[in-house]
């Protein structure tokens, strides 16, 4: 009986507790809709002073920890929870996750979609009221005829075209560091180098390199086609047959100049996931296959392949997802240009919402939506295969 009633307690709601923690959380939740509606600085009566914007984050960071505190407490001493504990625990830990990413991914995300039916130039009035206009699908039919946006997109098909390059350079290059050599580590290194590197440098690096004047390129090419003459002023002077190409300055060339850029760090992060998946094949499946006769291409095609498909397929999923939201090696290289010829969906959107199209947030938008929904078609896909392979895996 004594064991009973010590079972039955230890699964019964905690009242107490749970009235505290009701109470908390109603009073942090009060107060946190007081702060983000008057402000903190109305409050401490520091309207003048700057640096009252610190108490009001710090508060507000304050009241938001206080209230989930109280959010967990009231749930844990429940008996439902209790009896369940299991089951509701990694849940829980998962909400917090779920309720950020919902704020600043879910949210904007529709946000955007419902501005792309809009035209608004990004601003408020003195009272606060948006100032935008529904204009329904006429951003979508400006779309339809804007040369840019096509080019825009056919530079995205190239990006994603050329970008797989990526995934069989990625594993050629694993397949030559997997060995037990001395100074393989050091070479690992090397390769793995330009992955570390922000993009942002990475973009600045090949913009110099590209100089006709002073980059890496010009220096190769003088070696091929320049000779150092002595002009009429006395001076040595380089003299070239034919002039060196401007990448960067060529419509035709751009494009292609940054997706080579992109490509080199790109190529270290498939290199890391094959070196990664080789370190987990099957000694014994190498073993049996050259027992067979299998070595070469065979081993590698029969044998070694189908191991790595896991690492494959991450290293095309990334690959596509990068090509497709390639931003930060065109705002740091060429800004789109020259004339608009290097633009990408991602970066003609912010040209347009903040860039020299400034104030069109509701053309920006439109052309977020539409590389949403090509980024949706892949994702999907992706998903929808490791679904299936996931369910054969069973």
């Amino acid at each position: 009986m004594n064991t009973a009633a010590t079972s039955t307690d230890r699964f019964s709601t905690s009242a107490g507790r749970m009235v505290v923690a009701a109470v908390v959380m109603l009073v942090c939740v009060v107060l946190l809709m007081l702060v983000s509606t008057t402000g903190m600085q109305g409050l401490l009566d520091l309207a003048q002073r700057t640096e009252a914007r610190v108490p009001t984050f710090l508060v507000r960071i304050s009241l938001i920890i206080a209230a989930l505190t109280a959010a967990f407490f009231f749930i844990t001493s429940h008996s439902y929870y209790k009896r369940n504990k299991v089951a509701i625990a990694p849940w829980m830990f998962l909400s917090v996750g779920l309720v950020f990413f919902s704020i600043y991914v879910i949210v904007p995300i529709f946000q955007s979609i419902s501005y792309s039916f809009t035209r608004w130039d990004g601003l408020y009035d003195f009272n606060g009221v948006w100032t935008g206009e529904w204009v329904g699908l006429h951003n979508y039919k400006l779309l339809l005829d804007d040369p840019n946006f096509y080019t825009s997109l056919w530079n995205n098909l190239l990006w994603l075209l050329l970008f797989m390059l990526a995934v069989p350079i990625g594993l050629f290059i694993a397949l030559f560091l997997n060995q037990t050599v001395a100074g393989i580590r050091i070479y690992k290194s090397l390769f793995f180098f330009p992955f570390v590197i922000s993009q942002v440098v990475v973009g600045l690096i090949f913009t110099w390199a590209y100089n006709p004047e002073f980059g890496l390129l010009s220096e190769i090419w003088s070696w091929f086609f320049c000779e150092t003459k002595t002009n009429i002023m006395g001076n040595l002077t380089r003299v070239c047959s034919p002039e060196p190409p401007s990448i960067l300055g060529d419509e035709t060339m751009a494009t292609y100049g940054i997706i080579a850029a992109g490509l080199w760090p790109q190529i270290a992060y498939c290199m890391i996931l094959y070196l990664t998946g080789l370190n987990n094949i099957s000694s014994d499946q190498i073993e049996a296959g050259r027992l067979d006769g299998a070595k070469g291409w065979k081993m590698l095609r029969h044998v070694i392949l189908p191991q790595l498909k896991p690492a494959t397929f991450i290293a095309i999923v990334v690959t596509v997802i990068g090509a497709l939201r390639s931003f930060d090696m065109i705002a740091t290289m060429t800004q789109g240009g020259p004339y608009g010829s290097s633009n990408v969906l991602a970066y003609y959107m912010y040209d347009q919402a903040v860039g020299e199209g400034v104030g069109r947030y509701g053309y920006g938008s439109a052309i977020a939506t539409v590389l949403f929904l090509i980024m949706l078609v892949y994702i999907s896909y992706f998903l929808w295969r490791m679904y299936v392979d996931e369910m054969e895996a069973k």
